[in-house]
């Protein structure tokens, strides 16, 4: 054994982290068919996990690890994580908190960009041979638009601050107030029924599972557009769906869903729909850093340390 167990939830995760030989001794969940049985076996030991805060460690799981002290998640969302257990546990939880906040920002806005001014249908236009024939209907002036953001946390204020040299009208709406410029609308509905584009950046988790519901959707509108940075299920998703099938939403650009990943197929013949396979917070740099960050608070932890970025 090479030093302390470390358990990593993923292949893709201990792909990108490119740790250091000898620090620790990393054990892949991936590498094992029955994971909770391997867990079960071979869980005393481990000290420290590394996960994307997305893998299940729920209470049950969590009893398979009795020497667990600390979980590093190298994202922001951390939806699969019974977090009330791990504090009962005396776990420690980081995460990488304001990281990739602007990245995830610059990426939703690029997304909107690209509905909102159909670059997709325009290349794909010209590629077959249309454009001699006419031209496509003109989209949406960017400066033109009400821009509701659902959560002003790290990622929805730096949306906020990239849309504001576009000259959008920006509103928002999260729980608490914030000392910041933009105005706070009272309710989510208020804001959806003032938006031409919703901005969903709140975090993902138990209590904002389904909160743009149907009825959120349809005061969308059928020219509206909704761009989904946060998490697949903190929407309706069989909603949207319908509603972006009979045009009673405009569009959606989405870089996440309910059930990740997916295979597509669902959304085969959904009209008005720009995806992306969660990638907003995935840029070389970024990712370097946000690996880095994780790996950190597991060597400050075994050094006694305070851990950054703590939220249990």
């Amino acid at each position: 054994m090479s030093g302390p167990r470390v358990l990593v939830m993923s292949r893709a995760i201990l792909r990108m982290l490119r740790p250091p030989p000898g620090e620790f001794d990393y054990i892949c969940l991936d590498d094992h068919a029955d994971r909770d049985a391997f867990l079960a076996s071979d869980g005393a030991g481990i000290a420290a996990i590394l996960c994307s805060g997305m893998e299940r460690l729920d209470v049950a799981r969590l009893a398979l690890l009795p020497d667990l002290r600390v979980i590093a998640v190298v994202a922001a969302g951390m939806a699969g994580i019974d977090l009330d257990a791990a504090r009962a546990r005396g776990i420690a939880v980081c995460n990488a908190g304001d990281i990739n906040a602007a990245d995830v920002a610059e990426y939703a806005v690029t997304m909107m960009l690209a509905h909102r001014r159909a670059v997709i249908a325009n290349d794909a236009y010209v590629r077959s041979g249309r454009w001699v024939e006419a031209r496509l209907p003109p989209g949406h002036a960017v400066s033109a638009q009400r821009v509701g953001i659902v959560g002003l946390g790290h990622i929805g204020h730096n949306i906020a601050r990239r849309l504001d040299p576009f000259g959008c009208a920006i509103r928002w709406w999260g729980p608490n107030p914030k000392p910041v410029s933009w105005h706070r609308m009272e309710s989510l509905a208020d804001l959806a029924d003032w938006a031409t584009t919703l901005m969903v950046a709140v975090a993902g988790n138990d209590h904002t599972r389904g909160l743009v519901s149907a009825d959120i959707l349809g005061r969308v509108g059928p020219d509206g557009l909704i761009v989904n940075v946060s998490r697949g299920f903190v929407i309706d998703e069989p909603a949207m769906i319908a509603a972006l099938r009979d045009g009673t939403l405009g569009g959606a650009a989405l870089d996440v869903f309910d059930g990740e990943p997916i295979d597509g197929s669902g959304w085969v013949d959904v009209p008005n729909v720009l995806m992306a396979p969660h990638v907003a917070g995935a840029t070389v740099e970024s990712l370097a850093t946000v690996m880095q960050g994780a790996l950190d608070n597991i060597r400050r932890h075994c050094a006694g340390a305070p851990l950054e970025r703590r939220v249990v």
